[in-house]
């Protein structure tokens, strides 16, 4: 079991180094709108898999809709719409992993 909590660790500390990557990506002035969006996909679906992982060491969801925009609040093309598209690509994720069981 310990095992498992192990490798649990390792891929917790994985998942949040993408993030970073993804929120720094994020604020690169050079993306394109679509490149931006894709970002936003890939930071939630990122989101998903680390409340996941976090759920199965029985630790608390670091992220919800509500937070995760406001995770890239900082980030310079973080406005309205791109937040709001986060959230949604969250949501959406969310159901889709949820139905794989």
């Amino acid at each position: 079991m310990s095992e498992d909590h192990g490798n649990l660790d390792e891929l917790i500390v994985m998942e949040r180094e993408v993030m970073a990557e993804l929120k720094k990506m994020f604020s690169d002035p050079a993306l394109s709108t679509l490149d931006r969006v894709r970002v936003a996909n890939a930071l939630a679906y990122h989101a998903v898999v680390l409340n996941r992982l976090q759920s199965k060491k029985g630790e608390d969801s670091l992220f919800d809709e509500d937070n995760l925009g406001d995770f890239v609040a900082g980030a310079h093309y973080a406005n309205g719409p791109m937040r709001r598209r986060i959230r949604r690509d969250f949501r959406d994720w969310t159901r889709r992993i949820s139905l794989k069981k």
